[in-house]
């Protein structure tokens, strides 16, 4: 169906430049040049993914009751990309600049001809309204009208310049930063989910020793800078055109067309034509939020006390915009441009100005036994978004307060190790990057999850949220860890949640009553075996997570009866290598879920995803995957497969050009998935990626 959308001419054109952007990776070189008493060192990396997507089967059925098709559903199918990220470093004495260029190309993308044949051939009948959805699809996603080409872009994703000497140390341009365990401030780099945001500005920091103690300090400013390509989806985020930073991406306006009133279809030859075409102006999906921060911290060895804040300042147009609309002669679609304000739900996005700040206590190691940490954070959004007008003054969003704790205990006694993560939230919001994460043609909602503080959550890094439970919550996890020896390691851990906010999303205010709260139970066990050095491995574990409503309500309307069911879930991973003759080695990697959440489905459903690799060591692996599920309405089982090369040595120049490969082909099902912490839906994917990391 989605082949009817391309153009053939533009493939074939988009290839090429592919391969030749691909081809153009190998003329990077090493260089180190003497200069003075120093010596200027030269690194080159760079990593380019080329792909082709078919049907991923996620094409909704047509009704021939109600015969409608889905844009997203197909847009999605038979075209190809190709994304590339240059890093430059270059080192002098105690000076370090750099710089990444990002690039993004999009071939056998869909044309208006294309859109137009798969309409008529799907519903019989040619529709406008439906064709312009095509093209509003497309536009969000390939950033112009039905290009029917070749569309790509690049841009200078990050740049800087650091001097350090010690204890001084600073740097102007992209940098990482986070400030406590991240309640406060946090922006990273999250490779397993497509996140990469840095703070553009300057950073300063130093420290001094005062006889046993020391005294540090370090304040930044800058406007935030999240990754301008989702390299999941393809989708581009759009800046407002900030001088900060010059060659991003920008939107583009979109063409769209209706019918013309003044046509005559008894008289076409009359002059005027049947449809007219109107220009949709650009608006950005992206409004760059600004940033001060730093942090002081002092103490002797035996202790550590820290003082956090940073301060979130967002572009605010929505005041200018309803005034503009109010205007008689209004053009709304031009006060939309020149005023962006997108629509949101989240608190502190709701908010223009957001104040978080927080005290930290952080004890070493004790005696080689006890160690701990404990932070204390509050939290003020202010300058709340317009509600209404009245008269010349505005009504706007109420301020919110909110606190945190987290505290963190480790305890070494022997052969046994304890973790305990504890954290009471309370109206205490993550902040989110200004996203418009709304629809089409200029929405980016797969981008939504950037934000700039990454409260800790106490739980498991499997654990996938549903609605925002971590807005009030209370609770811990207690984890222990036996070791019999270094090849042979037991763990198990025990959770228990409390939560006000994952039912009700919108309760900001944490308000406390038994109609809004959840009760959790978290709790895994598991094996880590080992043999032949290390090179043979055997792990495995099993958990479970319940979560139940404080009070039964009827969840589903094929569900008659009350119940406290909120979420069940039970779960089995494992990871296993074992070592064959020589170099060579089988591993299987993988987990089955069994999954309940009867506000979604009214029966239990399965997932999980396997793979199984045969290694020869160090170099080559060739994997064979199979993922399944058996939700209704999505496919059930899903194959692919890959073989990856890594040189590891280095030493000759194609070592280098190939440092790593990885080529995947097949399907993989979409899927929510969690890092550490960090969860995005994966889109469904079928079809074949070559991935190339060359080092210089």
């Amino acid at each position: 169906m989605g082949a009817r959308l391309r153009s053939a001419r533009a493939g074939g054109l988009g290839a090429l430049a592919v391969l030749g952007l691909l081809a153009s990776a190998r003329s990077a070189h090493a260089i180190d040049v003497p200069i003075g008493e120093e010596t200027l060192s030269l690194d080159v990396n760079n990593t380019s993914e080329l792909g082709y997507h078919f049907d991923n089967r996620n094409s909704a059925a047509v009704d021939p009751q109600n015969p409608t098709l889905t844009p997203s559903k197909h847009v999605d199918d038979d075209y190809g990309d190709w994304f590339n990220r240059v890093y430059l470093r270059a080192f002098y004495g105690k000076f370090s600049l750099g710089a990444r260029v990002d690039s993004a190309l999009f071939f056998d993308t869909p044309t208006r001809p294309g859109v137009q044949e798969l309409v008529r051939s799907e519903l019989g009948e040619d529709d406008l309204a439906l064709e312009n959805r095509f093209n509003e699809e497309l536009h969000a996603r390939y950033g112009s009208s039905l290009p029917g080409g070749a569309r790509g872009l690049v841009y200078p994703a990050k740049l800087w310049i650091a001097y350090k000497h010690k204890p001084f140390e600073a740097t102007v341009g992209d940098f990482y930063e986070q400030l406590g365990r991240g309640l406060v401030f946090s922006v990273r780099k999250v490779d397993e989910v497509g996140l990469d945001t840095t703070v553009r500005g300057a950073k300063l920091s130093a420290s001094h020793k005062l006889g046993d103690y020391r005294l540090a300090g370090m304040m930044f400013g800058g406007q935030l800078n999240p990754t301008r390509i989702d390299f999941p989806t393809g989708r581009i985020l759009n800046g407002s055109g900030s001088p900060v930073f010059f060659g991003f991406p920008r939107a583009s306006s979109i063409s769209l067309f209706v019918p013309n009133p003044a046509f005559d279809a008894a008289s076409p030859t009359a002059g005027e034509p049947e449809f007219l075409r109107v220009e949709k102006r650009a608006k950005p999906s992206y409004l760059e939020d600004s940033v001060v921060g730093g942090t002081v911290s002092f103490g002797p060895q035996a202790f550590e006390l820290g003082l956090h804040t940073a301060l979130l300042f967002r572009q605010s147009n929505g005041e200018a915009l309803a005034r503009c609309k109010l205007s008689p002669s209004a053009d709304v679609d031009a006060c939309e441009a020149e005023f962006p304000t997108f629509g949101q739900i989240d608190a502190s996005r709701l908010h223009d100005q957001i104040r978080n700040f927080s005290a930290s206590l952080r004890v070493p190691p004790l005696a080689k036994t006890v160690d701990g940490y404990l932070e204390v954070a509050g939290q003020q959004l202010a300058g709340g978004r317009v509600v209404a007008l009245e008269g010349d003054g505005v009504v706007r969003e109420e301020e919110l307060f909110g606190h945190a704790i987290f505290a963190n205990v480790n305890v070494i006694a022997g052969p046994v190790a304890l973790t305990l993560d504890a954290k009471h939230y309370r109206s205490f919001f993550s902040l989110g990057a200004n996203i418009d994460a709304g629809g089409p043609p200029f929405g980016a909602p797969e981008l939504n999850l950037v934000t700039y503080s990454r409260p800790p959550n106490a739980e498991s890094i499997y654990t996938e949220p549903i609605g925002s439970p971590d807005v009030c919550n209370t609770g811990g996890r207690l984890r222990a860890d036996y070791s019999v020896a270094p090849e042979k390691k037991g763990f198990a851990w025990l959770g228990r949640f409390t939560s006000f906010s994952e039912i009700d999303a919108t309760n900001n205010e944490c308000i406390a009553d038994d109609e809004r709260r959840t009760d959790t139970w978290d709790a895994a066990a598991g094996l880590e075996l080992s043999a032949h050095g290390g090179a043979s491995h055997y792990f495995g574990w099993v958990g479970a997570r319940f979560v139940d409503r404080a009070v039964p309500v009827v969840q589903n309307s094929e569900i008659a009866e009350p119940s406290s069911v909120f979420y069940r879930e039970g779960y089995v991973r494992y990871d296993v290598t074992q070592k064959l003759a020589g170099p060579f080695s089988l591993g299987v990697l993988g987990y089955h879920r069994r999954r309940y959440e009867p506000t979604q489905l009214a029966e239990p459903w399965s997932e999980g995803e396997n793979l199984l690799a045969l290694n020869y060591n160090p170099k080559w692996s060739v994997v064979f995957g199979l993922e399944y599920q058996t939700r209704p309405g999505f496919p059930t089982s899903y194959f692919n497969g890959a073989v990856q090369y890594r040189s590891k040595a280095g030493d000759a120049w194609h070592e280098k050009v190939f440092d790593a490969v990885r080529l995947f082909v097949g399907q993989r099902r979409a899927a929510l998935r969690c890092v550490g912490g960090v969860c995005r839906v994966f889109p469904a994917f079928e079809g074949a990626r070559l991935e190339l990391v060359s080092e210089f």
